[in-house]
């Protein structure tokens, strides 16, 4: 997506952040849903930051490591995992941040942040099930308590895969 379609609070909001890294745009749709995302790295971690398509912020989303789950956390996320698959494979870790836009835009800039704001994690996951392989993307709060699950459909393509 260029910079000229993002809706202007949106590119506001990214350009008040004083992001010195390239942020690319992409439009994510769900099966009900369309958002626009500025992704970009900061401190050497991926960051996304979600935006309705009218330019409110939904969320921001920084990759980490799943060892940097603490063993509390990691431990109630796998055992809802375990209940889900058989086996299971956690591909990517996202920290959520939702809350106040000042708060968050404070996050984003390293300041000290206080306020109101919410922890979630995002989980991406391969699940297999009866000898069938699918992926999920989960959601949890801070204390590992499952929130959402979503099965990844993937988009058919026009070419051939192989």
């Amino acid at each position: 997506m260029k910079p000229a379609d993002v809706p202007p609070a949106a590119l506001e909001f990214i350009e008040s952040a004083e992001i010195t890294s390239k942020v690319k745009w992409y439009i994510e749709y769900g099966l009900e849903t369309k958002s626009i995302e500025a992704k970009f790295k900061l401190n050497n971690k991926r960051h996304s930051v979600e935006f309705d398509t009218l330019g409110t912020l939904d969320d921001i989303e920084i990759e980490i490591l799943s060892k940097e789950l603490n063993t509390n956390l990691k431990k109630s996320i796998d055992i809802a995992l375990s209940g889900n698959c058989s086996n299971h494979k956690i591909s990517k870790v996202q920290k959520q941040y939702t809350g106040n836009q000042n708060v968050l835009l404070s996050l984003l800039k390293n300041q000290d942040f206080a306020g109101n704001f919410t922890t979630k994690y995002e989980i991406i996951t391969s699940c297999e099930n009866e000898s069938k392989t699918e992926q999920y993307e989960y959601l949890f709060n801070d204390e590992g308590k499952l929130l959402q699950q979503f099965k990844i459909i993937f988009s058919n393509s026009s070419n051939l895969e192989y």
